[in-house]
């Protein structure tokens, strides 16, 4: 059991590694390598204490002074769902129904192919993206 023991935190480190790269390649105008940190430490898991690193992106301070972190394999998941959710068709589903709360709306057609899909779909289809020459502005 020992020989394994720091095996899920290498992938972990190897996925996130992977997703900065992509974010970066895919959002050149948005990140930069010097806004992303290695985060790093012991945490209790399942299996015992485990060593854990994952890249992470730090989000300019807020107007509170207060600033945000994303891990990197999150920020590419939830860009990847953003971008393929049909919010227009909800918003005409509901404008069908005249926006009546009473009414139950069905939103499952306009919903993400990508949800629930696993970490190498996802980063799969990043890959393919980046090496089609495919680039976005900003975040949003």
């Amino acid at each position: 059991m020992a020989k394994h023991r720091n095996t899920s935190a290498r992938l972990e480190k190897k996925l996130s590694s992977t997703a900065k790269s992509l974010l970066l390649a895919l959002y050149p105008k948005t990140f930069s390598e010097k806004d992303f940190y290695l985060e790093e430490g012991y945490y209790e898991g399942y299996r015992g204490t485990v060593w854990h690193q994952e890249w992470h992106h730090s989000w300019p301070v807020d107007y509170w002074g207060e600033s945000d972190s994303d891990d990197c394999f999150w920020l590419l998941y939830s860009w990847l769902i953003d971008n393929t959710t049909d919010f227009e068709g909800m918003n005409a589903a509901d404008e069908l129904v005249g926006w009546d709360w009473g009414i139950e709306v069905d939103y499952t057609p306009f919903y993400s192919p990508w949800r629930g899909a696993g970490r190498a779909a996802i980063i799969g289809h990043c890959r393919r993206l980046v090496k089609a020459s495919v680039t976005l502005d900003c975040m949003r």
